[in-house]
């Protein structure tokens, strides 16, 4: 797990909000693959006009799998087959950075591993060289993200745990499931993201904790807790879909799968310090919003 700070620092009135668009699952394949390459630039510049950040959510191109990896280790194949292989998977990662990735370089809090990536000759995989082109940091399985506020000499966390994911489930809530039950695991966390179902639900909870003022009354503070699925952009049922000269859909649609959500959330971050009657202090009482 990777462990990353951003630091950020703000005068009291200042609440502009930090805007941070997680995207994952664009399983690019080509221009003749199913993702959806006009939402998925149409998302990248409306976070951009916001001044705002992407975080990186796994499954960039669609080449090798788990198990595809393992055959390909199995295979034993001459050096020459591994260099023609490498080059078709850094020929799509080169072209989804050329067609929609570009405009964010340096506008990366960082890229998670997903399943779908090529182990390349090198030792480093098809992601890692993506994140070399977006000059972002490779997060590999899963990460903890914080931004660390500094409000008039004050510093302050919002935190983000983030995974590509694992599993499946039908219903549009399935992966909301299992960041709940593994939330109370892991304390200290703002906002918990995953990707891999191409679902996007987004929930919040709330956790509640004692506050003691010494000789004053005590009372309760409410955090709320958001649970957010990050969709994707690759489409599940296309018309006309073929496999060679065969009319035939891609696995979700031989599966009788459902349909992917296309697009991403987008999280906004609100610094705040409330001040309390009789209070010289400020209390660090943020706001997270997500915008589906």
């Amino acid at each position: 797990m990777e462990l990353v700070t951003f630091k950020v620092k703000r005068t009291k009135a200042d609440h502009t909000p930090i805007v941070i668009r997680p995207i994952g699952d664009i399983q690019w394949t080509g221009k003749k693959g199913a993702t959806a390459l006009d939402t998925l630039k149409r998302d990248i510049d409306s976070t951009l006009k916001q001044d705002g950040y992407f975080i990186g959510l796994g499954d960039y191109i669609d080449f090798m799998s788990p198990s595809n990896r393992q055959r390909k280790r199995a295979a034993a194949l001459y050096d020459t087959a591994e260099d023609v292989i490498d080059d078709k998977a850094m020929d799509l990662v080169l072209e989804l950075y050329d067609l929609a990735l570009k405009p964010t370089k340096g506008r990366w809090l960082g890229l998670l591993e997903g399943h779908h990536f090529s182990e390349l000759k090198t030792g480093d995989t098809t992601d890692m060289r993506l994140c070399q082109m977006l000059e972002a940091q490779f997060l590999g399985t899963s990460a903890a993200i914080r931004f660390q506020f500094d409000i008039h000499n004050r510093r302050s966390n919002v935190v983000l745990w983030a995974h590509h994911g694992t599993g499946g489930g039908t219903k549009a809530c399935a992966p909301l499931n299992k960041l709940e039950n593994l939330s109370p695991y892991w304390g200290g966390f703002d906002v918990f993201l995953m990707a891999h179902t191409t679902k996007a639900p987004a929930v919040p909870i709330n956790r509640v904790y004692p506050r003691w003022h010494g000789n004053g009354a005590p009372d309760l503070i409410h955090k709320k807790i958001y649970f957010v699925s990050t969709g994707g952009y690759s489409k599940a049922y296309r018309v006309g879909n073929k496999q060679g000269r065969v009319p035939r859909g891609d696995y979700a649609e031989q599966g009788v799968m459902n349909p992917s959500v296309i697009g991403s959330p987008l999280l906004k971050i609100y610094p705040r310090l409330d001040y309390p009657k009789h209070k010289s202090s400020g209390e660090w009482a943020p706001e997270v919003r997500v915008e589906i």
